[in-house]
């Protein structure tokens, strides 16, 4: 069970590790803020879960720390700007080999940002959404009979999202709330029960799909969040390290793009749940495979950073903060 980049493995060493999968999630944090990270003063984590998001290689179960690839490598908004384009890349994925509707990469990135920011949503529950999401892929791809997603790609990511929150926090929004979240009518009481009850046939349709089978914890959570971030990671050109600052650069080549998104179908339609927790998947060891070829680190003081760049420098971190109101259709 190798990942298109085949990140370094190593068998398990017979330690169990278990988590409560409640977290209230809903952070306090500025206008900016737009995922609930561990280890963070907007965080409600319990100990448990902060372990499960701890790199497997630098874990400690007496002392469990955030993620080493975000603490050290990666600033906040690149951190969730890195989970975007998961969501993104495996919503995309998942429409292109398994559905009809139109895939609008553009319009669903800015969806899944505002609807990020307004719920507040905790990371555990944004990579749980991302398990879902590859559950349909693997699901879709594997069965014998031709099936297709019915939904558009705005409301199966709600969906999705308001399951994952629900499995994920003790306390969750009512659908009400979360016609507010999406900017659905709630101004009379017949379209607010007629969204609601939308609402809930889109919960409905994508339990069944998914089989009501919504459980993942211990070793089988910790390597899917390694799993979910070299995949996101694979779609960076650069990551330009100074001194005092992290730049990320991502590959906008559509064709480069193209042969990458069809690299991970593949691994994602043969990746079995049953065998997440029989191997150790360390994003580290990648994270360390990639220094001086796509990893780059500089020495502010004898280096030019204009040269550094190139023309079509573009750091999309900036995206998290440009969003507009949209609203599920």
């Amino acid at each position: 069970m190798h990942s298109p980049y085949s990140p370094s493995v190593k068998k398990e060493q017979g330690v169990a590790r278990s988590h409560s999968n409640k977290d209230t999630g809903i952070g306090n944090g500025s206008e900016c803020s737009l995922l609930t990270p561990p280890n963070s003063q907007n965080s409600t984590s319990s100990i448990d879960q902060q372990q499960i998001l701890t790199s497997p290689a630098t874990q400690s179960l007496k002392q469990p720390t955030s993620p080493d690839y975000y603490q050290a490598n990666l600033n906040k908004p690149q951190f969730n700007s890195i989970l975007v384009y998961c969501t993104s890349n495996l919503l995309k994925i998942l429409y292109t080999n398994h559905s009809t509707i139109p895939f609008d990469e553009k319009q669903i990135k800015i969806f899944i940002i505002e609807v990020l920011k307004r719920s507040k949503t905790s990371i555990q529950s944004l990579q749980l959404t991302c398990f879902y999401i590859y559950k349909l892929i693997n699901s879709f791809a594997n069965s014998q009979e031709e099936k297709s997603v019915k939904i558009s790609v705005k409301n199966l990511f709600l969906g999705l999202i308001i399951i994952s929150s629900k499995f994920n926090q003790d306390y969750n929004y009512s659908f009400k709330s979360w016609c507010k979240i999406c900017g659905l009518n709630i101004e009379t009481p017949i379209k607010l029960q007629e969204n609601i009850k939308n609402l809930k046939q889109i919960e409905i349709y994508l339990i069944d799909l998914l089989k009501f089978e919504l459980y993942l914890n211990g070793d089988k959570y910790e390597n899917w969040c390694n799993i979910l971030f070299i995949f996101g990671f694979d779609f960076i050109k650069y990551q330009k390290c100074f001194n005092s600052e992290v730049i990320i650069e991502w590959d906008l080549d559509i064709i480069s793009n193209n042969e990458k998104l069809n690299k991970w179908f593949n691994f994602f339609q043969n990746l079995k749940i049953d065998n997440l927790n029989l191997i150790k998947i360390s994003f580290e060891s990648f994270y360390k495979s990639k220094i001086g070829d796509k990893i780059l680190y500089f020495n502010e003081s004898n280096v030019n950073r204009k040269r550094c760049f190139d023309d079509n420098y573009n750091d999309n971190t900036n995206e998290l903060n440009q969003v507009k109101k949209v609203k599920a259709c």
